[in-house]
């Protein structure tokens, strides 16, 4: 039976391995030159208060204006256009590319562990992750 310890540990190492990862650097570099960014910054952030607005109506079965999915549209293609935005939307698709990658391993390792398989192990879990 491995220690909770070992688990941790070698947990951390896998942290570090991932957070050496050039698909991983380059998303933290456009996280952190995005909060530089006021254009961008401000952009997104308008374009999350929207969806979130929009969320909320269609929960609660109300209609949405004109006016909204005009400024929907304009903010996507706003947001499609901008260089930084782009790159970390790029960026983000790979950072995501690779943990769910890694997840797989990770159930792959679950289902077959080094001490022998059990049965009684599930099939999938979930990495959190942000």
């Amino acid at each position: 039976m491995v220690e909770n310890q070992k688990v941790f540990e070698e947990a951390q190492k896998l942290g570090s391995l991932i957070g050496s990862h050039a698909a991983v650097k380059r998303y933290m570099e456009l996280t952190h030159q995005l909060e530089l960014d006021v254009t961008a910054k401000a952009l997104i952030g308008e374009f999350e208060q929207l969806m979130e607005t929009l969320a909320t109506k269609e929960a609660s079965m109300q209609p949405i204006e004109v006016a909204e999915k005009q400024k929907f549209q304009s903010l996507q293609q706003s947001m499609a256009i901008h260089p930084l935005i782009q790159k970390l939307m790029a960026a983000q698709t790979d950072y995501t590319d690779l943990m769910r990658k890694v997840q797989e391993a990770i159930n792959k390792g679950i289902s077959t562990p080094a001490d022998g398989p059990q049965d009684a192990l599930p099939a999938k879990s979930k990495i959190i992750l942000d």
